[in-house]
């Protein structure tokens, strides 16, 4: 128990009670800090730091209850014990009505006092443990309730953009070839997670291709040859996992040197998937938003059945390099794509091609 802790005022005029408490108190562990008189009470009262308040009702230049209140309003924690050389029923009363936690006639033991004190000490304690985990409680439901907000919020974004997916199948089904269906799969991407516009690049020795764009940016994305040193990609092709830009203007701060021909387009943010066929990175799915931040996580879980079927897709047109590559996604017939299709059941349950 440090002195914070374990400060006691006593406050009454005789000299042999005062000393007598401060022996107990003192022998118990406290510290103790006495009084003979209201306006003493009112000095040391100047630091208010006390376990417990032991004052007479009768002082000679004030009321107990004056001193009693005064304490009240100093520290509301404070234990109040109330001694008197009188049973009085009214002074008790208005000590009790003031908050204090017990009333003592003189004469009275040690043991007595010491008891009533410790005791009212030890309930002050727990009441403030209790009011602690009731702090803690009301903080955990509160962390509680936001998490079910934030879970009720990701589950009607996941119906909705499900409706992404059913078109999806609806597209496949009637695709003529690997171009068509890359859009089919690029527009259902853009639809989950909001984005005002996505491009399928290849890679190869020149740099990377737009070889299929949708979206308010897609005119200008279309065709689009990025040099390999293009900065928003960087970070993808160099651990193949996505990538959330939250603002292709300041890329440098973050990627460092490099070029940045994607911000020059006005595009604010963006997401950069891989697309790895055979185990290496054969294209990337890139989609954009105007504005910063535009972006988060939470939706790769469902990008993630899109990615592999992009997947499938560019592994049908057997993308090897960079003319040839693209050709082959240009030329590659119906037949060959359709045996790329599958299930849409298949691919919710799929994930990655690794089964993730």
């Amino acid at each position: 128990m440090n002195s914070r802790q374990s400060r006691i005022l006593v406050v009454d005029d005789d000299d042999d009670m005062r000393a007598i408490a401060t022996e107990i108190f003192n022998h118990a562990g406290y510290e103790v800090v006495t009084a003979a008189s209201g306006h003493e009470a009112d000095q040391v009262l100047a630091n208010p730091d006390f376990v417990a308040a032991v004052v007479d009702l009768v002082l000679p230049d004030t009321s107990g209850l004056q001193v009693l209140e005064r304490v009240r309003n100093e520290n509301a924690d404070t234990v109040l014990v109330v001694i008197t050389g009188y049973a009085s029923l009214d002074s008790a009363m208005e000590a009790v009505r003031l908050g204090a936690y017990d009333y003592l006639r003189k004469p009275f033991t040690a043991d007595e006092l010491l008891r009533v004190v410790q005791q009212g000490v030890k309930e002050r304690e727990l009441a403030e443990q209790h009011r602690q985990l009731l702090a803690q409680l009301d903080q955990a439901n509160r962390e509680l309730l936001e998490y079910r907000d934030r879970l009720e919020s990701h589950l009607r974004i996941t119906s909705e953009k499900l409706d992404a997916f059913i078109e999806l199948g609806r597209r496949l089904a009637g695709s003529e070839g690997a171009v068509p269906s890359l859009a089919d799969v690029l527009r259902a991407a853009a639809q989950v997670v909001g984005a005002s516009s996505g491009a399928v690049f290849t890679v190869n020795s020149s740099g990377f291709r737009a070889i299929v764009a949708r979206g308010e940016a897609g005119s200008d994305l279309r065709d689009l040859q990025l040099t390999p040193e293009e900065t928003a990609f960087a970070q993808t092709l160099t651990n193949s996992e996505p990538a959330v830009i939250t603002d292709l203007l300041a890329i440098h701060d973050v990627y460092g040197a490099g070029r940045n021909d994607l911000a020059l387009l006005g595009l604010g943010s963006a997401i950069v998937l891989p697309l790895a066929c055979h185990g290496a990175t054969a294209g990337l799915m890139v989609l954009f938003d105007w504005q910063q931040d535009g972006f988060v996580e939470a939706h790769m879980n469902l990008l993630r059945v899109l990615v592999a079927h992009a997947c499938d897709l560019l592994a049908s047109g057997d993308l090897q390099d960079s003319t040839a590559g693209a050709a082959a996604v240009c030329d590659a017939g119906s037949s060959a794509a359709s045996e790329q299709f599958v299930d849409l059941s298949e691919l919710l349950g799929r994930g990655y091609p690794d089964g993730t």
